[in-house]
């Protein structure tokens, strides 16, 4: 896991030093920590990110490549007895052919990847049911949050129901998607309609679902998935 950590912190670091528009700029925002690598610094902001989804019950874990990570997913259904998993459209999963490869590495495993034709008569139906009967979905990031810990879905390529319905929800991410706080992903997609840059929703998340309405008695999983994992997975991108 050491070394795993300091491949990963390496790559955040280069990821973070690129120039662009992004989360290298500075800005000017009152009483705050300006949004540059070198006031926040790579370390600090993945440390940052783990401490606060951990704090709320998320499950981070840094995977050195996609062949820890596959690895990582195997034990992790075999340990919980998953039968179901959904894998999403999102870009990382697409590019690891993650719903082929499970398949064949989890052969007595049901995997299958969301329906994304939301035109197709009773696909949104037939998508929902699924994946309301998924015991594990697995998504790509947009953009990790480091200063609450929260993971940013802004894909198009996925529904917003593959995050909420099914039992477990494991986020796979890369160095170059943390940023130090909300304004920083704010200024990276663009506030502007004009600027064509804002999804027509986003999806945050911090954490497995939970609530304490009921007599201040914490329950996890009644608006949402009981565990919510990210994954970091170091790679060049």
């Amino acid at each position: 896991m050491n070394g795993s950590r300091e491949v990963i912190l390496g790559r955040i670091r280069r990821a973070l030093l690129r120039p662009g528009t992004g989360h290298a700029q500075e800005h000017g925002i009152p009483d705050r920590v300006r949004s540059t690598p070198g006031r926040v610094g790579a370390t600090r902001l993945f440390d940052q990110f783990q401490e606060h989804s951990a704090s709320v019950g998320g499950e981070p874990r840094v995977c050195a490549d996609i062949e820890e990570a596959l690895e990582g997913i195997q034990k992790l259904v075999a340990g919980a007895g998953y039968r179901r998993v959904a894998v999403s459209h999102h870009e990382i999963c697409r590019r690891h052919r993650l719903a082929q490869v499970l398949s064949d590495l989890l052969p007595e495993v049901s995997v299958w990847r969301e329906e994304g034709d939301a035109d197709r008569p009773g696909s949104r139906r037939r998508n929902s049911r699924q994946l309301a009967q998924a015991d594990l979905s697995i998504t790509g990031a947009d953009f990790l949050i480091a200063e609450s810990g929260t993971v940013l879905i802004a894909s198009a390529g996925s529904s917003r129901q593959i995050s909420l319905l099914p039992t477990a929800h494991l986020v796979l991410a890369t160095p170059d998607q943390i940023y130090p706080d909300l304004g920083a992903v704010f200024r990276q997609l663009g506030t502007a309609p004009e600027e064509g840059r804002l999804p027509a929703a986003l999806t945050m998340i911090t954490g497995p679902s939970r609530t304490a309405d009921i007599e201040k008695v914490l329950i996890k999983g009644a608006h949402g998935p009981v565990r919510q994992l990210t994954w970091m997975i170091g790679e060049e991108t």
